[in-house]
């Protein structure tokens, strides 16, 4: 009789180091608030997948260089610098508004706003380069997809949005994040890095099968748990390369940090009704 894998079974998107990397935080994070309600292999796998992904996190801080001389060029450095500048900006741009006398309707919505974006404050700024673009790459898309935007431009900061978006692409092209999909592909990623993401896939591949094999026919909630729990990969966009697909203004949600294996599925078919 054949033995089937979880890498035979479940194809899964082929991730870049930085793309996996804000995934897993997204699916760890939508399972927080259900953790007592998971079965047991359901909660097994999500702690496989947890302890991989921070795997994952310790090999991207390893990559203390980003360049072949082992120093951060002076572009990122000062790219950097601007981005952690407009993403402060905007946070005392909102605190300000939070203190008007209570009851202001301003003071409410600044509140939430904040709340929304700068969850954890401005921790993420401190993060190892390519870490605080994913973070800051998740905020953004955070921003634009729960119409943040225009609630933000509603109290008149339109400004600091314009700001934090040019940012942003300037610090994503510095460290060849963004760069063309040719330059990319071209650089190789350490091993540990290479293996890290590798482990990632596995781990999630086999999450994927333990909440998948949970929902039972008959029982709505079963369903209604494993959209919950798999809505952040049911949601990830994958173009032909692999690659994130999502675009604002012809910029790529993600580009390679890590090549993906030669034999990596070139789809993501997970099912339309997850």
């Amino acid at each position: 009789m054949s033995k089937y894998t979880a890498s035979e079974v479940v194809q899964v998107p082929r991730f870049t180091a930085v793309g996996a990397m804000a995934l897993g935080e997204q699916l760890v994070t939508v399972a927080k608030p259900v953790k007592r309600q998971l079965a047991k292999g359901i909660a097994r796998a999500l702690v496989a997948l947890s302890s991989s992904h921070a795997e994952l996190a310790s090999a991207l801080r390893d990559q203390v260089s980003l360049s072949e001389g082992g120093e951060a060029s002076e572009d990122t450095v000062q790219c950097d610098r601007v981005l952690d500048g407009c993403w402060s900006g905007l946070h005392d741009f909102l605190t300000a508004f939070t203190k008007l006398p209570p009851g202001a309707p301003e003071a409410a919505e600044a509140s939430s706003l904040k709340a929304a974006i700068f969850t954890g404050g401005l921790k993420f700024l401190q993060l190892t380069y390519l870490l605080e673009w994913s973070e800051s790459e998740l905020r953004l898309q955070r921003i634009r997809k729960n119409g943040l935007d225009a609630r933000i431009e509603a109290l008149g900061g339109k400004r600091f949005l314009a700001a934090l978006e040019a940012a942003h692409a300037a610090y994503g092209k510095a460290l060849g994040v963004t760069a063309p999909a040719a330059a990319a592909a071209a650089a190789a990623a350490p091993p540990s890095v290479r293996e890290a993401l590798d482990a990632f896939t596995e781990a999630l591949r086999a999450y994927v099968i333990k909440v998948m094999g949970a929902v039972e026919p008959d029982e709505p909630e079963t369903q209604e748990l494993a959209d919950k729990l798999l809505a952040p990969l049911a949601g990830w966009s994958v173009g032909p390369s692999g690659r994130g697909a999502a675009r604002k203004s012809g910029k790529p949600e993600d580009e390679a940090t890590a090549p993906p294996p030669a034999d990596a599925p070139t789809a993501a078919p997970v099912p339309a009704d997850l």
